[in-house]
């Protein structure tokens, strides 16, 4: 039960913590993209990667269901063949930037998510 009730705690504090005008600034920009027909790219590594396919399934599917604008999202950490090939072909840093150089166009947006921040294939995209 502690354990339970320490991670409970831990989440309201978290949650209190979080800065609601940019969650505000980040929906906002993302629903510039949908009704601009602009793409989203999400990236990230192992934990973050099923975090990113996570949102991909959020607003390609929850948010873009039954509606007249729909998002245009990716997640370059789901084509697992691309993403071992640049991996053992070119290195490990060119696994998102060399998609990007395949699909963004100007004003796409980029999510990176990682829980170190420091990923270097991570910033590399970014």
């Amino acid at each position: 039960m502690k354990f339970a009730a320490d991670y409970l705690e831990d989440l309201k504090k978290t949650l209190a913590g979080l800065d609601t005008a940019a969650i505000g600034k980040a929906a906002a920009l993302l629903r510039e993209a949908r009704d601009g027909h602009r793409s989203v790219f999400v990236l990230g590594n192992g934990g973050s990667a099923a975090i990113a396919s996570h949102l991909v399934v959020d607003l390609l599917k929850g948010a873009s269901y039954d509606r007249r604008e729909r998002f245009r999202i990716m997640s370059l950490a789901d084509n697992l063949p691309t993403v071992t090939a640049y991996l053992t072909d070119v290195g490990p840093d060119a696994v998102f930037v060399e998609q990007l150089k395949n699909f963004a166009r100007k004003d796409d947006v980029v999510i990176a998510i990682s829980g170190s921040g420091d990923s270097p294939n991570v910033l590399a995209a970014v």
